[in-house]
């Protein structure tokens, strides 16, 4: 099926279909639908990429053009393209998908791409080298478990908490209600 004729509810099974999947699997499953996420997404309404960029803008407000940013989990790069419009230049992005780091790298904004599944590998940053480090739908056992938290934290420079954020988590927590289906409820991290 193209992705011109899918509708939310295909694109919803899409998604349900990977739910069971290891990491591994996960990471293939976004290999193939690379070419057509941002559009699925879109469709779909997902609106986390804006929240945290909003987030991390309200709090990042002077000299965004030297701000350096560690896009975790970077995807197709919706979160640098959001960025840019807000002032912000320099992106270094990871993700454990080659297909989505293609993607990405074809908005041009990345002055580097890495490619780290983490939980199984190390986030792979330099200690203390990011005014911003930014992971938005991502923090979930089968792609980024709460685990990589510090490694994040420790990618970010060091400073007092309150000067401004220096990371931001925005997600999607999957929670069962007793005896029922899991549904989506939006979350969000900061730290």
């Amino acid at each position: 099926m193209s992705a011109g004729s899918r509708t939310v509810e295909d694109v919803r099974k899409l998604l349900t279909s990977c739910q069971a999947a290891d990491s591994q699997q996960r990471m293939k499953f976004y290999d193939s639908w690379a070419e057509t996420y941002e559009q699925d997404t879109l469709m779909m309404q997902y609106r986390a990429t804006h929240l945290a960029v909003d987030l991390l803008s309200a709090n990042v407000s002077e000299n965004r053009e030297a701000v350096q940013v560690l896009d975790v989990a970077c995807g197709s790069g919706r979160v640098a393209q959001l960025m840019v419009e807000r002032g912000f230049q320099h992106f270094v992005g990871v993700d454990g998908s080659r297909g989505m780091l293609d993607q990405a790298a074809k908005t041009g904004l990345y002055q580097e791409l890495k490619l780290a599944l983490l939980g199984t590998e190390p986030l792979p940053a330099q200690p203390g080298a990011f005014d911003v480090v930014v992971l938005v739908g991502a923090l979930d056992p089968g792609f980024a478990p709460v685990s990589v938290v510090r490694e994040l934290c420790h990618a970010a420079k060091p400073g007092p908490p309150a000067a401004r954020s220096r990371l931001c988590v925005r997600d999607t927590v999957v929670t069962a209600p007793p005896g029922g289906r899991g549904g989506f409820t939006p979350g969000a991290y900061e730290a």
